[in-house]
């Protein structure tokens, strides 16, 4: 047999090799898939078993988001207030402030991500110049939630309004390159929701129905540092509540 047919021959071999393979992981993926559609079918059973509405639809995939820590970036505040009111230096005021001054405007730069900005004049869509000023963010009614990777940090969001013949924009963003760390223990979808339904009935909360279920960031500010924390945001008949995965407890945003 010539070297050509034995190299035609190889060659098949590798691709019937390639498509068992494929048609293995493709069995795998498609028995994943139908397994977390069973499981989400039997926890609405199970939720409806305890008096509580909810879509299979509406429950979240697991949990794939880090532990983040974050360090304030000065860089990046000259950057966003650079963008916002032209070159202008930044003077510290103590107890972790800076202050921004010049014809265009002002801004102060607090600790934990709070910020406050009054632009009197510029050109340009606002929100282009914080694009580029180095926040992400994404309209929610009248107000902005910051994003991280394009998940949504619910405890910061920044408003604009007018005020004085300008713009006055305030609240609190990410403003330095959050480093990920490790992942919570639990991640998997019907463990979380019990576990949430029994911390807030606990806590004395009332619901009978689920309206929507979203995972994001919830930031914490110590005196050790900034923390991005997983969490579950269940929106109810009876209120809105925040599950903290990697401490496993209930917290209040107060928004």
């Amino acid at each position: 047999m010539d070297a050509g047919r034995l190299k035609t021959i190889g060659i098949l071999i590798l691709l019937c090799v390639n498509l068992a393979f494929g048609g293995i992981l493709l069995m795998e993926r498609l028995d994943s898939a139908e397994g977390a559609a069973h499981t989400r079918t039997e926890l609405v059973e199970v939720m409806a078993g305890l008096g509580i509405q909810v879509s299979a639809e509406q429950i979240p995939g697991a949990l794939d988001l880090p532990v983040c820590a974050v360090s304030r970036d000065r860089d990046l505040e000259d950057r966003l207030v650079g963008t916002l009111l032209g070159e202008t230096e930044g003077l510290d005021q103590g107890g972790n402030i800076r202050y921004y001054e010049n014809e265009n405007g002002w801004a102060w730069c607090r600790s934990g991500g709070n910020f406050e900005i009054m632009v009197l004049s510029g050109g340009g869509s606002l929100e282009t110049r914080l694009t580029e000023g180095g926040i992400r963010a994404q309209r929610e009614g009248e107000s902005y939630v910051c994003l991280v990777r394009d998940v949504e940090v619910f405890n910061c969001r920044f408003s604009l309004s007018q005020r004085s013949g300008g713009i006055y924009i305030s609240g609190r963003c990410i403003l330095g390159e959050p480093v990920p760390g490790e992942k919570p223990e639990s991640t998997d979808p019907a463990t979380l929701l019990l576990r949430f339904y029994d911390l807030i009935r606990d806590a004395g909360g009332v619901f009978s129905r689920i309206e929507e279920l979203r995972t994001g960031y919830v930031l914490s500010v110590s005196a050790s540092g900034m923390v991005l924390d997983p969490v579950w945001r269940m929106e109810t008949d009876g209120g809105i509540w925040y599950l903290d995965l990697r401490e496993d407890r209930l917290i209040s945003l107060g928004l």
